[in-house]
């Protein structure tokens, strides 16, 4: 009886350990997707300060950090990415189908200390986004431009479309 209970929770741990993304970008934090600086790791995660009325401060482990002053940011930029969650439907229930799970995308164009443009795109959690968006919008005082109407509908449609 107890021999069951035992396999029971650890195949349930199993379940849930794969349904979980583990590529997820962790609550407060940024993950560097790509741009056009060499300094950081594709890849690289880390946290991110937007407080600082200055400049926006990445620090990702085991790279560069990355400082970008407000007052330098030429282009916001939001999208996802939407995908069905295949293995949570194969692993729990055909019902994990209807959920989709987002990915969230901002580049941010701006000009380096040597007045070279750059662009970063970083990947946020889903429960960051909003704050993220509205933060960078108020330092920079620019409009985000969203990438499709999937990204301006997830974010109720106040910010403006490319």
């Amino acid at each position: 009886m107890i021999q069951r209970f035992v396999s029971t929770a650890l195949a349930l741990a199993l379940v849930a350990a794969l349904a979980t993304p583990a590529h997820a970008v962790k609550k407060g934090q940024a993950k560097y997707i790509g741009g056009t600086t060499k300094l950081i790791t594709e890849g690289a995660e880390g946290p991110i300060d937007l407080t600082n009325e200055k400049r926006m401060t990445f620090i990702p482990k085991n790279s560069a950090m990355l400082e970008v002053p407000w007052d330098r940011v030429s282009q916001l930029e939001y999208g996802q990415k939407v995908a069905r969650r295949w293995r949570s439907a194969i692993l729990l229930a055909p019902i994990a189908l209807f959920h989709k799970a987002r990915k969230h995308f901002v580049t941010i164009t701006y000009q380096d200390k040597d007045k070279v443009e750059q662009a970063v795109v970083l990947e946020f959690d889903n429960d960051d986004i909003r704050m993220v968006l509205a933060s960078l919008k108020a330092r920079t005082l620019q409009t985000i431009v969203m990438q499709d109407e999937e990204a301006k509908k997830e974010m109720g449609g106040a910010i403006e479309k490319k």
